[in-house]
């Protein structure tokens, strides 16, 4: 029979035996199931952080930095896998151990899932936020393989020290159970620290060998890898105030001259304005706009124009007050913002002082250039108290600065801005009449008073408003010139101009030539050569039928360009002639060296030549240096008798002008042609004496006016 010691002994034994298995099972089962969440918080705040070091990188779109980033986690070996994973699921990065499946994880494959927790491995996605752009994911998978093995000599250890403890008596298992809580206690409170403090420097004491004294290693190393990170980050978040320190230069800051920009401008010319205002003091906004800076663009390309730029700006900077403030808007305008003057004359001395600054030669790259600006000038609080209005008002005053003849400064009133919305109305209007169909072309005659014949016309664009009737060119071609409309607008009258050649040669009427005016904005153009013959060409035009007329500013700018460029339409047949000869600074070496058919001396010259001896010389002269060099002559605007016979004195027979005929429709040019020469017959037929016939040729001629 079995004593109560041994049922009490077997009732202890079955206790102990269930106490032992439900306490370290339970205990296991805690134990495991803490150590996979601090696990996968690890994995978790790890994410973090590594996503906060690759903002940067996706922002700037440095994949080589990416995977550097990631390329950090071998150093961690439960880490089995990490991508970078695009809005569209494409990689930005990606990292796997050795040791890593290349199957896809679930993660990858579904986007709305942040995490999981799986037997054999976890994982974690975490959003990476960049300002502007659609977000990424970062994706961290870590193998659970060495915590399972770990909870399993766990519970092995457990099971065994669980049985000592239930012999031993309660004392040991109480000092026992100390032993064993007293190191988690103090992780936690560790963490808790590194919770509220943010510090990663702290550590805790690793009181023993076994999973627990493993577990505060493992935090410890945890804390020591958090804390190189953090030394990353902060190099990271210094390297991200360097970039958005040289970023806000580039938005403050034009990139070409290095003087700020118009965004800085605005900022500061408000500020100057509340300061100008409050401490009742002048200042001033300068608004400049170099002369032809286009066609130094055009001519010579877009490097030497950053040069002259580069160049403006470092004069401008020099020539003013060390507390003025000079700016780049753009293109080729520039801002000065003027402040604490004494009085307005005070910016007078400014002006002249940096006027005289920017005309000094410039040689860039073996062209000499001479830089000149046209200069607005609105003062406050007399002119506006406003930024925007001091801009606007000098702007326009640059405008009429321009109108001005260029190369001065004007001071803003208040009638520039009428004219400033009449020309930019004036503009609209010239494209809306472009697309409408509103220009015409009209033809002048040039008259050849040896024979009494008309040998050519010079066609001249004519602007019939809808409402306003016929706009004079004196008000529409500056502002074709400046809005740059004027080579659409060349090119239409030289094809219209080509096309009723062809169609009055079918017609019967031959022997005439048509002279086109070409502007100095289409000859910078090395395609012009082919878009005049591909005109010919598709006109059905000859090329002896077609004179281009050039002023003679316009053949001296860039003259080795512009000559290859003349010589080749010379080559085809085409006429040269220069217009307004004698206004412009070319000498005679120049003009031989020019494939030149015709002059054209200017109206300025005959207007008084009947009076004016100066006049009568520079004329006579004119015409010598063409006689000698085999160029035709031609006088433009002639419009009496008495201008008619001192030309002919000094030996001009060619003639243009209203004395004979003004500029005339199309369709009636061959009327006029046949009543012209038909009158000159009659006349010469008619005269008593051969030497008579040009003085009574002369006398008719003014009924065709």
């Amino acid at each position: 029979m079995r004593t109560i010691t041994a049922k009490l002994t077997s009732i202890y034994r079955v206790v102990a035996l269930l106490v032992l298995l439900s306490s370290g099972l339970i205990s296991q089962i805690y134990l495991y199931r803490h150590a996979r969440n601090v696990a996968h918080e690890n994995l978790t705040t790890q994410a973090v952080a590594m996503a906060g070091n690759l903002e940067s990188a996706l922002v700037f779109g440095d994949v080589a930095f990416a995977r550097q980033t990631l390329q950090a986690l071998q150093h961690y070996p439960d880490v089995l896998m990490a991508a970078v994973v695009l809005a569209d699921g494409k990689y930005f990065a990606r990292y796997a151990s050795l040791g890593a499946l290349a199957e896809q994880d679930e993660l990858l494959l579904d986007s709305r899932q942040t995490g999981y927790i799986a037997l054999h491995k976890h994982g974690v996605a975490e959003t990476i936020a960049t300002q502007g752009n659609t977000p990424a994911r970062l994706v961290l998978v870590a193998s659970l393989e060495k915590l399972n093995q770990e909870t399993l000599l766990l519970l092995v250890a457990s099971t065994g020290i669980g049985a000592v403890i239930l012999l031993a008596a309660l004392v040991l298992f109480r000092r026992m159970s100390r032993s064993v809580t007293a190191p988690i206690e103090g992780l936690t409170a560790l963490m808790r620290a590194v919770e509220r403090d943010g510090t990663h420097g702290q550590r805790t004491d690793v009181l023993s060998d076994d999973e627990i004294g493993e577990l505060a290693r493992g935090f410890n190393a945890m804390l020591g890898a958090l804390e190189i990170h953090n030394v990353h980050l902060n190099k990271e978040i210094g390297e991200r105030k360097r970039m958005q320190d040289k970023l806000d230069r580039l938005v403050h800051y034009d990139t070409v001259t290095h003087l700020p920009n118009r965004r800085f401008f605005n900022e500061r010319l408000k500020m100057a304005v509340q300061q100008s205002l409050q401490l009742d003091k002048i200042m001033a906004v300068l608004f400049v706009d170099l002369d032809n800076f286009k066609l130094v663009n055009d001519s010579f390309g877009h490097d030497i124009g950053d040069e002259q730029l580069r160049a403006v700006a470092e004069r401008l900077s020099k020539a003013l007050r060390g507390s003025d403030v000079v700016c780049r808007l753009g293109g080729d305008e520039f801002a000065i913002i003027l402040e604490n003057l004494v009085d307005t004359q005070q910016i007078e001395l400014i002006l002249d002082k940096m006027m005289q600054s920017l005309i000094r030669p410039l040689r860039l790259d073996g062209h000499d250039l001479v830089v000149t600006g046209s200069v607005g000038v609105a003062v406050c609080p007399d002119d506006a108290d406003s930024a925007e209005g001091l801009l606007r008002f000098a702007d326009a005053a640059m405008y009429a600065a321009k109108g001005s003849g260029k190369n001065t400064w004007r001071r803003f009133d208040p009638e520039m801005v009428s004219r400033s919305t009449l020309r930019l109305t004036l503009e609209n209007q010239m494209r809306a009449g472009m697309a409408a169909g509103q220009f015409e072309v009209h033809y002048q005659p040039q008259i050849d008073l040896p024979t009494g014949e008309v040998a050519g016309l010079e066609a001249l664009a004519r602007w019939n408003h809808p409402e306003r009737g016929y706009i004079s060119p004196l008000q529409f071609i500056p502002v074709a010139e400046e809005s740059g409309l004027i080579r659409p607008l060349g090119e239409w009258v030289l094809r219209s101009a080509c096309q009723q050649m062809a169609a009055w040669s079918r017609g019967g009427l031959t022997g005439l030539k048509v002279a086109v005016n070409v502007s100095v904005r289409q000859l910078v153009h090395d395609s012009f050569p082919d878009e005049v013959l591909a005109i010919l060409m598709e006109t059905g035009c000859t090329a002896q039928q077609l004179e281009l007329e050039i002023t003679e500013s316009a053949l001296m700018h860039d003259g080795g360009k512009t000559r290859t460029l003349l010589e080749r339409l010379r080559q085809c047949g085409i006429g040269i002639a220069i217009d307004d000869f004698g206004t412009g600074y070319s000498s005679m070496a120049q003009l031989k060296n020019m494939p030149v058919t015709k002059l054209k001396i200017d109206k300025s010259f005959v207007d008084d030549i009947s009076t004016n001896a100066d006049d009568q010389s520079i004329t006579a002269a004119m015409v010598g240096l063409a006689r000698n060099l085999h160029i035709q002559v031609v006088a433009e605007g002639v419009e009496t008798r008495a201008q008619v016979t001192w030309l002919r004195q000094v030996g001009c027979h060619n003639f243009q002008g209203y004395y004979f005929a003004r500029p005339l429709p199309a369709a009636h040019v061959p009327d006029f042609i046949a009543n012209f020469e038909g009158q000159q017959r009659l006349t010469a037929t008619s005269a008593p004496q051969p030497e008579s016939p040009p003085d009574a040729v002369i006398s008719q001629w003014g009924a065709w006016i």
